[in-house]
């Protein structure tokens, strides 16, 4: 469609000032609804220009989520994690499993479901010993603490028979109490962190001696804002009658979704 120049257009450029102003006022009066389509035409343009630099799920918007929902969706993520690393590391004391093996730090590869190497540091009858260890789905391997060469051992032998990081991480996710933003102070660039409680039965994946009657757990998760996947988990309290109170332990996760393999060792 071709508009035809209104008359005070051509002749504007021979007028004075208060024809100018007249024409201006007379075209603004005739063509109200062409001003008004041609504003929201070039609103609607700014506004996609704006946002076309971003990826926009319409389905919800991540900033406005609640702590709660941000723990669910973590949750509902792990599905998506084929292989990761992890640490294990303690403030105030130890991990005490059930044959009485105390473990003090401990780093790993997990390969889902059902593999993962471990790497440990425990205390035994007052000795300090290193020892690693193989898991592929029912078959579990560890070196001597002395000689230092793998084993294959018998079912329901292995101090860590009951350790398991996958279902370790789904618990403390699915069994999040009372979810809340942290205090600004423990504020991470990228991440969400968000405080809790857990009842001391979530972590029976890291030891199978759990006093279901202990005090809940305090627990802080940092969250990856991008992926979503849990990073880090700050849990004090004691799991076991032997732990103390205070006890702090930090999970951390890291590397997902790498190239990795799990093989028998012998």
């Amino acid at each position: 469609m071709i508009f035809a120049a209104p008359r005070c257009w051509t002749s504007t450029a021979s007028c004075g000032a208060r024809h100018a102003v007249s024409c201006v006022t007379a075209l603004t009066h005739r063509h109200t609804s062409l001003w008004t389509g041609l504003i929201t035409a070039l609103g609607i343009v700014l506004t996609l220009a704006c946002s076309s630099g971003k990826s926009v799920d319409p389905g919800f918007d991540i900033d406005q989520m609640s702590p709660a929902e941000i723990i669910s969706r973590s949750s509902a993520a792990l599905p998506g994690i084929t292989t990761f690393r992890f640490g294990l590391a303690h403030d105030n004391g130890n991990t005490i499993l059930s044959n009485g093996i105390a473990v003090s730090n401990a780093s790993g590869t997990v390969l889902v479901p059902g593999r993962y190497t471990l790497d440990a540091d425990m205390l035994v009858s007052g000795f300090f010993v290193n020892t690693a260890v193989t898991v592929i789905n029912q078959d579990s391997y560890m070196t001597h603490p002395i000689t230092g060469r793998w084993q294959l051992l018998e079912p329901g032998t292995s101090p860590f028979g009951t350790f398991n990081p996958v279902s370790l991480v789904s618990s403390i996710l699915e069994q999040f109490e009372n979810p809340h933003i942290a205090p600004a102070q423990a504020s991470k660039v990228g991440s969400y962190v968000i405080d809790g409680h857990l009842p001391a039965i979530a972590l029976k994946s890291l030891t199978s001696d759990v006093d279901e009657t202990a005090p809940r757990l305090n627990v802080r998760m940092t969250i990856d804002g991008s992926s979503l996947y849990p990073v880090e988990a700050l849990i004090t309290g004691r799991v076991t009658t032997a732990e103390s109170g205070d006890l702090v332990r930090t999970v951390r996760l890291f590397e997902f979704n790498a190239d990795i393999s799990i093989e028998p060792p012998i």
